[in-house]
């Protein structure tokens, strides 16, 4: 099954409803439609909030990491929370690679609205995989596969989880059950082009004939062996 977790989560994954202009200063701009929202930056393993200020803001980046400091500003990706009240909240992950000696531009466009236990579920969820992305990145895959496990207990067949479950394992080598997973995303999802893509690599690896047709059981059972 193919879920379908709004807007703001499928473009979250990557970077995330903004868009960052390079220019010759080191800059932090944020601005929102509407103005005067509450711009938090959010911890990724507590989800513990601090305040940086009201849209817009537009600071030096040396400021802005004072601002947040060394608990909030350490880590792969910086998450920023963008909240009004009679508004959706807009949460943003953005690489911290991106904070060099250029502008950081973000411009938000909030809806009307407010959270719906569907959405808090989703935002969980979305949260989940990107502490689990994390812990991947620094070879901590014990505490990835965790963070992962909480995404699927919601969502179970969320196919971008399993494959994420597979990538952490062919990073191991742990071929098998590499395959298993990203089997399991190709169910969730045929279209999935990372499932169809590294099925095939992974069963290479492995010597396996190609998979042909819908998956069965019997392909997944022949990946574990």
């Amino acid at each position: 099954m193919k879920y379908d977790l709004g807007p703001s989560f499928r473009c979250s994954l990557l970077i995330l409803a903004s868009t960052l202009v390079c220019c010759s200063s080191e800059k932090f701009i944020l601005k929102s439609e509407p103005l005067a929202a509450d711009v938090f930056v959010v911890d990724q393993t507590t989800h513990e909030k601090k305040e940086v200020g009201k849209t817009p803001i537009d600071m030096p980046l040396a400021d802005l990491r004072k601002a947040m400091g060394p608990k909030f500003s350490s880590g792969e990706f910086l998450t920023l929370s963008v909240e009004k009240a009679g508004f959706l909240p807009e949460t943003l992950s953005i690489p911290v690679s991106q904070f060099g000696t250029s502008v950081t531009k973000i411009e938000v466009k909030m809806k009307n609205g407010t959270v719906k236990k569907e959405s808090r579920t989703a935002k969980e969820v979305l949260q989940s995989l990107f502490v689990a992305q994390k812990f991947a990145v620094q070879q901590q895959y014990e505490r990835a596969q965790i963070e992962i496990d909480k995404a699927l207990a919601v969502f179970p067949d969320l196919s971008e989880a399993l494959a994420m479950k597979g990538a952490i394992y062919y990073a191991q080598k742990n071929y098998g059950e590499s395959l298993k997973w990203y089997e399991e995303a190709l169910r969730a999802d045929p279209q999935s082009e990372e499932a169809i893509k590294m099925v095939s690599k992974v069963r290479g690896i492995q010597g396996l004939p190609a998979a042909s047709g819908t998956l069965t059981q019997g392909t997944t059972e022949e990946s574990k062996k």
